[in-house]
């Protein structure tokens, strides 16, 4: 029986939006092309995931790396930036409240930069304030899919897998979850999660 819902926060909860963030601030298709193979595709961003880097170090660092655009790389990583990529998504708020509201624990399990977290957490506390617990990669330290983050998670809150359900968007993501006995949506829209959800738990 499923008792635990396990969000992810990024393209679940919120969207993230870095490329239109980047037309916004008037980049042309090429320059955009560019400054997302800097900044946001650039493999050393899930290192602000593992807590090693804030985003102010980071942008020090490729600035550093990338010197011909580092005007650039500090005016897309300004203060606001955050507020600007990471919206909630009002269908998938919705589909939290509603799971809440059927009783079941709702927790979250992210990859997320401590200080950027630590915004979303106060700009959105009407919704953090509603979960039953949480788990941060750059709090312990450990990105998904490493196992260890979700032992961490079901340790934490003693969760049971087989009365647990993750809901992420990375396949490899859920792949590792389902792998330690934890139900798995990879999720693609809310429409398909909903669906997927009440088959699961009408299985349970």
């Amino acid at each position: 029986m499923i008792k635990n819902v396990v969000f992810d926060l990024g393209r679940v909860m919120y969207n993230y939006w870095p490329r239109e963030y980047l037309n916004d601030l008037g980049y042309d298709e090429a320059r955009a092309d560019r400054l997302m193979e800097c900044i946001f595709n650039n493999p050393l961003w899930m290192e602000i995931d593992r807590g090693f880097y804030t985003v102010p170090e980071y942008a020090d660092k490729i600035c550093a790396d990338f010197p011909a655009e580092a005007e650039d790389i500090r005016r897309v990583l300004s203060k606001d930036w955050v507020d600007r990529v990471l919206t909630l998504m009002p269908p998938s708020l919705e589909f939290f409240y509603d799971v809440k509201r059927r009783g079941y624990n709702t927790y979250i399990l992210s990859n997320f930069g401590e200080d950027d977290f630590a915004h979303i957490r106060v700009r959105d506390a009407f919704f953090f304030e509603q979960v039953d617990g949480m788990v941060i990669s750059s709090h312990e330290k450990v990105i998904k899919p490493d196992p260890a983050i979700y032992f961490c998670l079901l340790n934490r809150y003693g969760l049971v897998p087989e009365e647990t359900l993750f809901i992420d968007d990375n396949e490899r993501n859920i792949g590792a979850a389902r792998a330690l006995g934890i139900h798995g949506i990879v999720f693609t829209g809310i429409d398909d999660c909903k669906a997927r959800f009440e088959l699961i738990v009408s299985q349970n």
